[in-house]
């Protein structure tokens, strides 16, 4: 895993490969370069890169952005985790459509109509266990937590 400084060094190369296409002196960096390259290396860190090893910090972060992540340290065969975005539905869909909520849950809605339009339901982990089947409100474990072995998942792996 590359550090901030690192990354920044990286970025810091692309300003200077910008300067040159534009005629301009490679040593003539302003502060917005400099802080520039120092932010984006910041913010490049807040998920994972491809082909490093991460923190859970990171993994949470590119679950944030839709990726797929997984441990190294996993024994099950094609585990991952990703997120389940935020929703709002409407009472009648919910009624009439959904067939993951309980019937008690659907009478309640329909005994306390929403006027204002939709139901908010909230974001959460999941993951697709190595028998196939998608574990909905995933719990990461202390060890998960601690361990630096987090990767990007290939979707099409």
């Amino acid at each position: 895993m590359q550090n901030s400084d690192e990354l920044a060094e990286e970025y810091l190369g692309l300003v200077e490969k910008q300067k040159e296409s534009e005629g301009k002196a490679v040593d003539s960096f302003t502060r917005g370069d400099m802080e520039t390259c120092y932010v984006s290396g910041a913010q490049s860190m807040e998920q994972l890169q491809e082909g490093f090893e991460g923190t859970f910090g990171q993994a949470v972060g590119s679950l944030k952005r839709g990726f797929l992540v997984r441990r190294k340290g996993w024994n099950g065969k094609g585990m991952f985790l990703f997120l389940r975005p935020f929703d709002s539905l409407n009472d009648e869909y919910i009624i009439d459509t959904v067939k993951s909520l309980p019937y008690n849950f659907k009478e309640w809605v329909k005994a306390h109509p929403n006027a204002g339009g939709g139901r908010f339901f909230t974001q959460y982990i999941c993951m697709k266990a190595a028998d196939g089947t998608i574990v909905n409100g995933w719990l990461a474990s202390q060890t998960d937590m601690l361990s630096e072995d987090w990767v990007l998942v290939d979707p099409n792996e």
